[in-house]
C-alpha cells in the first residue's frame, strides 16, 4: 500500500482499483481527506478494523467489489462500523454468504446507507436477514446468487425508502413477491436471470407498484412473449426487453404501451424479423432501439408519424431496403443509426428528417456516386448541418466528404435548384 499524503491538494476521490493490495492496514488513510475510496479488483482479503481511522467523518462512498474478503472466514469488515456517514457501499463479488451480512455491521451502516450493492454467484444461496437494518436504503443492487425463491419479507425495513431495485445474474425462478410492498419503487431491473421464463412474471408482484414504477428492464430473461404485466404499470416511461427471443410482438401488446406514458422502448437482439406492427401508434416514444434483430426492410408505414421520436436505432440488422416514404412525419428525429446493415444506397427517406443532426452509416458498403445529388441538395436547401458517419465503398473517402466535395461537381447538381 503506498504512503498517502494530502499535501493540500484537496482531492475528493481515491481510486486504487485494479492493484494487488491484498491487505489494508490500520490508519493507512489517516493523512488524506477524500470522501470516495475505490478498492475494487485488488485481491483484498483483509481490512484492519482501524483502516479508516482519521478519515471516518469524510467517507461517503466505498467500493470493495470483486475482492476476496470472505476468504479468511470473515464477515463484512468491522472497519465499516466506524463509517457513520457512509452512503454508498459495494461489496459484491467477495464470496460472502448470507450469514456474513451480520447484524452488528448492518445495523451500524444502516443509519446512513442509501445505496447497497452485494451478491456473489458462487456463494450467495439465501437472502441475508441482516438487510432489514438498512432503513434509509434508496437503491439495492443484487449482483449474482442462487436464490430460487426470494422470501416475501425480503425488503422489510425499507419498503418506503427504496426507489431503485436491481437483480442481475441471479438464478431465481420468479419475481420476488415482496416487490409489491415497495411503496415508492420507480426503477426495477431484472436482468440476466437464470431459471427465468414467461411464467416467472407473476402479476401479484407488479400490482403493488403500478402507480410508482417508471423504468422496467427485463433484459435476457428467457422471455418468448411480450410481458402482459405491463397492464398494471400505469405510469411506465421506459421499457427494456433486450436479448429475449420474442420473434413477434402483437398489436395488442403495442396497445398496452400506447395506453401508458412510455417514451423509451428497447428491443435489441430480440430475434424480430420485422418492425412490430402498430409500433408507430406509440406517439409518445422518444427513444426506439431495434438494433441487432433480423429486420431486412423498413416499409412505408413501419415508423411513420412518430412525431416525438428523437433517437432511432436499426443498427446491426440485415437491412437491404428502406422505403423512400418510411420516415415521413418523424419531424423531431435527431439521431438515426443505420450502422452495420446490408444497405448499399442511402434512402431518400432521409429528406423527411428535418430535425436530423446525426446519421450513422458506419460499416456499410455505401455506393458513393452522383446519385447522391438529392442528399447534397437537401442539406443546402434546408440549410442543414448533419454529421454523417461512415465510409464510401466505391471510393476511399468518408460519405460526408464525398457529399460535400464531389457532389457539387456532378452535372445533375449544377443543374438543380431548391
Amino acid at each position: 500500500m503506498p504512503t498517502l499524503i494530502d499535501e493540500g491538494h484537496r482531492y475528493t476521490v481515491l481510486h486504487l482499483g485494479g492493484n494487488n493490495l491484498t491487505r489494508i492496514q490500520a490508519r493507512v488513510f489517516a493523512n488524506i481527506t477524500v470522501h470516495t475510496i475505490r478498492l475494487d479488483n485488488c485481491n483484498l482479503n483483509y481490512i484492519d478494523e482501524n483502516a479508516f481511522e482519521g478519515i471516518e467523518q469524510y467517507i461517503t462512498t466505498l467500493d470493495l467489489r470483486n475482492n476476496h474478503l470472505a476468504r479468511t472466514g470473515h464477515s463484512l469488515p468491522n472497519a465499516l462500523l466506524h463509517l457513520k456517514k457512509l452512503q454508498y457501499l459495494d461489496v459484491s463479488g467477495n464470496g460472502f454468504h448470507a450469514r456474513d451480512y451480520n447484524d452488528v455491521v448492518m445495523r451500524s451502516i444502516g443509519a446512513s446507507l442509501t445505496t447497497f450493492i452485494f451478491g456473489d454467484s458462487a456463494t450467495l444461496q439465501e437472502w441475508p436477514a441482516g438487510l432489514h437494518h438498512l432503513q434509509q436504503l434508496a437503491t439495492l443492487d443484487v449482483e449474482g446468487g442462487f436464490l430460487p425463491i426470494i422470501p416475501p419479507q425480503a425488503f422489510h425495513g425499507f419498503e418506503v425508502t427504496l426507489r431503485n431495485l436491481t437483480f442481475n445474474n441471479v438464478n431465481t425462478y420468479t419475481v420476488p413477491l415482496g416487490i409489491a410492498s415497495l411503496r415508492n419503487l420507480s426503477e426495477l431491473h431484472l436482468d440476466n436471470l437464470q431459471g427465468f421464463s414467461d411464467a416467472s412474471l407473476t402479476e401479484q408482484a407488479f400490482e403493488g407498484v403500478g402507480r410508482t414504477l417508471r423504468i422496467l428492464s427485463l433484459r435476457n430473461d428467457g422471455l418468448t412473449v411480450f410481458p402482459t404485466v405491463i397492464k398494471y404499470l400505469h405510469n411506465l416511461e421506459s421499457l427494456t426487453l433486450d436479448e429475449n427471443k420474442l420473434e413477434f410482438i402483437s398489436d395488442d401488446s403495442i396497445a398496452l404501451l400506447q395506453q401508458r406514458n412510455v417514451n423509451s422502448l428497447s428491443l435489441k437482439t430480440c430475434d424480430l424479423s420485422r418492425v412490430p406492427g402498430a409500433i408507430s401508434n406509440i406517439r409518445g416514444l422518444k427513444q426506439l432501439d431495434l438494433s441487432n434483430n433480423r429486420i431486412t426492410s423498413i416499409e412505408q408505414n413501419d415508423v411513420q408519424n412518430m412525431t416525438n421520436l428523437r433517437n432511432l436505432s436499426l443498427a446491426g440488422n440485415p437491412l437491404e431496403y428502406v422505403s423512400n416514404k418510411s420516415f415521413s412525419g418523424l419531424d423531431n428525429l435527431q439521431t438515426m443509426d443505420l450502422s452495420s446493415t446490408h444497405l448499399v444506397v442511402i434512402s431518400q427517406a432521409i429528406e423527411h428528417l428535418l430535425g436530423l443532426t446525426t446519421l450513422d452509416l458506419s460499416n456499410n458498403k455505401i455506393d458513393c456516386t452522383c446519385d447522391l445529388v438529392w442528399l447534397k441538395r437537401f442539406l443546402v436547401c434546408y440549410k442543414k448541418t448533419i454529421t454523417i458517419k461512415g465510409e464510401c465503398e466505391s471510393i476511399y473517402m468518408g460519405i460526408q466528404d464525398y457529399v460535400n466535395l464531389f457532389i457539387p461537381n456532378c452535372l445533375a447538381y449544377r443543374d438543380s435548384t431548391c
